[in-house]
C-alpha cells in the first residue's frame, strides 16, 4: 500500500469519529494532508469533499478559538481543492468575467481567508489571511462563512437572508455568486 493510500485510510477513519474526537484528531490529520492535497484529490476526489463536509459538523467558531493554526490549514486545504476544481472545469473558468479579490472574515472567531478570481487565466486561488485591497469583503459568523465557502450555503440566499454582510459592488457579488455556484456543482455529493 502506498503512503497516499495509507493517508487516505487514516483520513477516512478520522472522518468517521464522533465530532468531539474529530476535533481532537483534525489538527494532526491536516498536518499529514499538507503538501499532499493535489495527489489526494486526484487519486480520491471524494476524500477532500468529505473532509470539507465533515468540518460542517464542527462548531467552527469554538474550534477556531482553540485551534487558529488548524483553521488556517483547513482554509488552505479548502482553497487548494477549489483551485483544482476550477482547473478541470471549463464552465467555472468561463464564469469568471472579471478579476475579483474577496476577503472572508468571521465576526465571532479568529478566522479569515481570501479568494482571487483571474479572468484572463480563468483561475481561482485563495488561502488563509486577508488580501490587500479586496473588491468584496464578506463578514459573518464562522459557521456561515464555512458553509458559504464550501458550497453548503447558496451565496444569494445567504445574502438575502442577512446571514452575512457584504461590502462592495452588488454586480461583483453577483459574479462571485455565479462562480461559487458553478464550483459547488462540481463538488461530489
Amino acid at each position: 500500500m502506498s503512503d497516499t493510500e495509507d493517508l487516505a485510510e487514516r483520513v477516512e477513519h478520522v472522518l468517521e469519529l464522533p465530532t468531539d474526537e474529530l476535533t481532537e484528531e483534525l489538527p494532526a490529520v491536516l498536518d499529514d494532508i499538507e503538501g499532499q492535497v493535489e495527489v489526494l484529490a486526484l487519486q480520491n476526489p471524494l476524500l477532500l469533499a468529505d473532509v470539507i463536509d465533515r468540518v460542517g459538523d464542527v462548531d467552527v467558531a469554538e474550534f477556531a478559538e482553540e485551534n487558529p493554526d488548524t483553521v488556517d490549514q483547513f482554509q488552505e486545504l479548502q482553497w487548494q481543492g477549489v483551485e483544482l476544481l476550477a482547473q478541470f472545469s471549463p464552465d467555472v473558468q468561463q464564469s469568471i468575467e472579471q478579476d475579483t479579490t474577496v476577503n472572508f472574515e468571521a465576526t465571532d472567531a479568529p478566522m479569515a481567508s481570501h479568494l482571487e478570481l483571474d479572468a484572463d487565466e480563468g483561475s481561482v486561488s485563495g488561502g488563509a489571511g486577508l488580501a490587500d485591497e479586496p473588491d468584496l469583503e464578506i463578514r459573518g459568523p464562522a459557521n456561515t462563512l464555512t458553509a458559504l465557502t464550501t458550497g453548503q450555503l447558496d451565496p444569494v440566499a445567504g445574502y438575502e437572508d442577512d446571514q452575512f454582510e457584504m461590502e462592495g459592488s452588488e454586480a461583483t457579488g453577483d459574479q462571485l455568486a455565479t462562480t461559487m455556484g458553478k464550483l459547488a456543482e462540481k463538488l461530489p455529493e
